[in-house]
């Protein structure tokens, strides 16, 4: 890969290195956050698929390991902190051998990891000679969606959406987590992430409180608002407005979100999340191309006021005045 574009002659390669013995596993390196790796998803289920067997191991985000350990192709997950990869950006090889002995059975590393970095890219192929695919971490630097960037690195090109299929011990937890808060059997559910990774993609709090006000009083229904790490010191404030969690678990609010009648959010990770548990609902987009970052999956519209954000790109959020509260409750009926 060169400038962050798919080398397509190294896409001509085989998925898997013919001459590997058919017990081994892929390996996958993968820093993203949590929409990156829900973008990754189809691309991982390719992998998977070209050894026919449920054998991948991937490296990622310690907070990512629950998710990954939920999917059907995966067979390990380890946590990218763990010390044995800090050698990957040393100038000794001699660190191989700690790497070999926690991965003993390696068919082809897919690495979106230090693509950057000479020293990854030469330890790497020190460990899978001649089996390594390295590629950039997707940031943009291509005009497609994030999914389908990681699908062509991968020789794909049809697009496809991510999906994470709930366990049954987590359709239980929800039914169990509904019964205590005492909503009632047929309550319509509306589930409100107002935070994001970055300030810049955040609606303005108000238009979400509005809207919470706007669900409770006029459509009769219950909200329920999860934020992240990144908002844990607004939990107070929210916590006014409506029931409000912060301390669940990844898996955990994936099981609210496939519970819930109705999502709203902005550009985030828990979006796509919503999106890959097939939740229904609407993203708000303000600085970012939902071209390049729209969740998939689910039933998830798009709102981004283009000509106000055009006149104002510094702006610290989305203001009320770029998406208005009533298109908001106007694309949620829709829903």
């Amino acid at each position: 890969m060169q400038d962050g574009k798919v080398n397509r002659n190294e896409q001509s390669h085989p998925l898997v290195h013919p001459l590997v013995q058919s017990s081994a596993h892929p390996l996958v390196f993968f820093p993203g956050s949590l929409g990156d790796l829900l973008c990754l998803l189809p691309a991982l289920k390719t992998i998977a698929e070209a050894e026919n067997r449920t054998s991948l191991e991937i490296v990622a985000r310690p907070e990512l390991l629950p998710v990954l350990r939920r999917l059907p192709f995966v067979q390990r997950a380890v946590s990218i902190e763990e010390g044995v990869f800090s050698w990957l950006f040393s100038q000794s090889l001699s660190g191989g051998g700690e790497l070999l002995a926690l991965f003993p059975s390696i068919s082809t590393i897919f690495s979106w990891f230090g693509d950057n970095s000479p020293e990854v890219k030469i330890n790497l192929n020190h460990v899978a000679p001649g089996r390594v695919r390295s590629f950039a971490f997707f940031t943009g630097q291509e005009d497609c969606h994030a999914s389908a960037y990681y699908l062509r690195c991968v020789r794909v090109e049809e697009l496809s959406s991510p999906s994470l299929s709930l366990g049954e011990e987590d359709r239980r937890w929800a039914e169990r987590y509904w019964d205590q808060q005492g909503y009632p059997p047929s309550s319509r559910l509306l589930v409100i992430h107002p935070g994001s990774g970055g300030k810049k993609k955040r609606w303005n709090q108000e238009g979400f409180m509005e809207i919470s006000r706007w669900w409770r009083e006029h459509k009769s229904g219950i909200v329920l608002i999860l934020l992240g790490p990144a908002e844990e010191e607004e939990a107070e404030r929210w916590s006014e407005v409506a029931e409000t969690e912060v301390d669940l678990s990844l898996l955990q609010v994936a099981a609210l979100l496939g519970r819930a009648d109705v999502y709203l959010g902005n550009d985030s990770g828990l979006s796509h999340l919503a999106g890959a548990v097939g939740a229904r609902g609407v993203v708000l987009f303000g600085p970012t191309s939902p071209r390049q970052w729209r969740p998939l999956g689910g039933a998830l519209s798009v709102l981004r006021n283009e000509s106000c954000r055009e006149h104002n790109p510094s702006a610290p959020g989305i203001s009320l005045t770029e998406i208005p509260v009533e298109e908001v409750q106007t694309a949620l009926l829709r829903v």
